[in-house]
């Protein structure tokens, strides 16, 4: 019997033994699973929260990860667990009017964190949005930087803006780039270029949508350019845009990241600024244009009103009033042409 009880506690001494060992090379692993981690931490200089901007020297202090797709900026766990911050200073930004409190909440030091966030933003209706405002916002940006290279949009249906400046700034949750012209006293906006983010995918209905449009006239200033940025055109949108006329502006609908762009090709006018807005073209001023359709008589250049309605859309008084408006054009009297002044 002593013998017995002298095996059964040897065998619970091996037993707790080993539990010792366990717990002993658990910890162990652990430590150095958190040493790895603040090692890649830190070869990737993520030192500092991308919220606050907070130096984090340790592992258990990052508690969340950006929720910006491609994102990888880490947030320390003030902002993340207190502050409920779910995205860096610089897509916190983006994320316009939709308290971030409501974003869904992902841990970084999951599994799940690997996941694709484009698949998420997939699924999730606000990250979605999110994205296209994101995508409507480098859209203007880069039509800014397009004006800054290859100059103004310098013409609307009823004039050539002479000496134009452009200022792009966020109305009403949209981006617009309005171009003005410098009077007597004050500048006037002679053409808006609105751009704008929309969930054709999920959500298309015309009549909400020309609702939208003709509300969004009222808010801005001369000749009006829509783009509307979206991913996941289906085909009764493709087939709305393509055969939209308004004579009080035009609409294009943009997929930035796939290059594609519809609009009305049998308008004039919108075919007209329509290598503006498209990345695969460059878009040329409105003076080369004319230029283009000038003719040589008695050796001098002219440009007819006949000629600039057909390729512009204008009507023959419109035509008249926007080579009128040209001060590098003299015109013919007793005819509807135009001849280009002798450059000095």
């Amino acid at each position: 019997m002593a013998q017995d009880d002298g095996e059964e506690k040897k065998i619970e001494s091996e037993i707790e033994l080993a539990r010792h060992e366990l717990e002993m090379d658990v910890e162990k692993r652990e430590k150095e699973a958190k040493q790895k981690l603040d090692e890649i931490l830190s070869d990737k200089r993520m030192r500092l929260c991308g919220r606050c901007g907070k130096k984090v020297g340790s592992r258990i202090d990052w508690a969340g990860k950006c929720l910006w797709e491609d994102c990888e900026k880490l947030l320390c766990m003030s902002c993340w667990k207190v502050d409920k911050y779910r995205f860096c200073r610089a897509h916190s930004v983006l994320v316009h009017g939709r308290p971030e409190s409501q974003a869904r909440k992902r841990e970084f030091f999951r599994e799940e964190a690997k996941l694709d966030m484009r698949a998420e933003m997939e699924k999730d209706d606000d990250s979605r949005l999110n994205k296209l405002q994101y995508l409507a916002s480098e859209f203007a940006r880069f039509l800014e930087k397009r004006m800054d290279k290859s100059g103004l949009i310098d013409w609307t249906p009823t004039r050539y803006l002479q000496k134009a400046e452009k200022k792009l700034e966020k109305k009403n949750g949209d981006f617009v780039i309005s171009i003005k012209v410098k009077r007597w006293f004050r500048s006037k906006v002679r053409l808006s270029v609105v751009v704008a983010s929309v969930d054709m995918k999920q959500q298309f209905d015309p009549n909400s949508l020309t609702a939208y449009l003709h509300k969004s006239t009222r808010r801005y200033g001369g000749y009006k350019l829509f783009v509307l940025v979206t991913e996941g055109v289906p085909l009764d949108g493709v087939n709305f845009v393509n055969g939209f006329y308004d004579r009080e502006f035009s609409l294009y609908v943009v997929e930035p990241r796939q290059g594609n762009l519809y609009y009305n090709i049998k308008d004039p006018v919108t075919n007209g600024y329509s290598a503006w807005f498209n990345q695969k073209r460059e878009p040329r001023p409105f003076r080369e244009r004319l230029k283009e359709l000038s003719d040589i008589v008695s050796g001098r250049l002219v440009v007819s009103e006949k000629s600039v309605s057909g390729e512009f859309g204008f009507g023959e008084h419109d035509a008249h009033d926007i080579l009128k408006s040209c001060r590098f054009l003299e015109p013919i009297k007793g005819t509807d042409t135009f001849f280009w002044k002798e450059e000095k």
